[in-house]
């Protein structure tokens, strides 16, 4: 008997983007969860707007097999930093989700391009395998603009880890367990909104404290296609981490979506074996402390 496949999505304010993640994983999870602030806080404690109605008719209209669960908990603790209020949520799902099987958690705005493909993949790892992260790499979605979008290009592999077969968060979804790269993408619609909902995302997501969030607002509101390429180096935290912008015809998450489809992955098979060897991955972290 194959795992279970067990999907978990945390929702906020822009609860809406489901809409486009939902229907690109539903076929192949075999349970769906959506944690919900059921005093609608974010990790802030600011309240947000949330259109009760238009949530669970959407939900009606995708969840025809009736896979999809709402969680619903108190997911701000004041005195709590955002972050750790995230991974304090992260891990409430995970418990929600229940022991056994491969548990998966997406934000509402990440786009998985080839779930079916992840899923086969998942099932040919084994399960009780030693604590794992099963990773996969971001494309990530900055501006909108007239005619198309703006996108990141990563100093390296955008790496999320997405799946693993014992669920524990400790900064996000990062852990201290090992991590596998998947040769998959997820379209991350995480900058590509509205003025308005920018400045509510920076104003209350995990790392709104961690840098000037008006002054970077600024600059995002700058950009289009015609000043793009003199973007380098300006990721909010760590600016060399996003080291410049493309740009792709199209209107619309549908037709982004289809045109990054057939990308080709970064990394070669061997690449991708030399990566996902836990004993070479030991011996360069000895490596690296001796040669210190």
């Amino acid at each position: 008997m194959n795992a279970p496949i067990k999907v978990g999505f945390l929702v906020s304010y822009d609860w809406y983007l489901l809409k486009n993640a939902l229907p690109l994983i539903y076929a192949e999870a075999d349970v769906i969860y959506l944690a919900l602030d059921k005093k609608r806080l974010t990790w802030s404690g600011n309240r947000f707007d949330f259109d009760e109605s238009g949530f669970y008719e959407m939900i009606e209209s995708i969840d025809v097999n009736k896979k999809i669960k709402v969680y619903e908990d108190d997911f701000f603790v004041e005195g709590l930093k955002p972050m750790q209020c995230e991974v304090r949520e992260r891990n409430l799902l995970a418990k929600q989700m229940g022991e056994g099987g491969w548990h998966i958690q997406l934000d509402a705005d990440e786009y998985f391009l080839d779930f079916k493909g992840f899923v086969e993949y998942l099932k040919k790892m084994p399960l009780n395998q030693k604590e794992i992260n099963i990773c996969a790499v971001l494309i990530n979605l900055f501006k909108k603009t007239d005619t198309g979008i703006l996108y990141i290009i990563h100093q390296n592999l955008d790496l999320i880890q997405i799946a693993t077969n014992k669920p524990h968060y400790e900064y996000g979804r990062k852990n201290g367990y090992f991590n596998h790269i998947s040769p998959f993408f997820l379209l991350h619609d995480t900058w590509a909104r509205s003025e308005e909902e920018i400045k509510q995302k920076i104003a209350n997501w995990g790392h709104k404290n961690d840098f000037d969030t008006e002054k970077y607002f600024l600059f995002w509101k700058s950009l289009d296609e015609n000043n793009y390429q003199a973007v380098k180096d300006f990721h909010p935290i760590s600016p060399t981490t996003w080291q410049a912008l493309m740009f792709v015809e199209g209107q619309g998450i549908a037709q982004i979506t289809e045109k990054f489809t057939n990308k080709s992955f970064p990394l070669s098979k061997f690449e991708l074996f030399l990566k996902n060897n836990r004993n070479l991955a030991r011996l360069k972290h000895l490596w690296s402390k001796i040669v210190k």
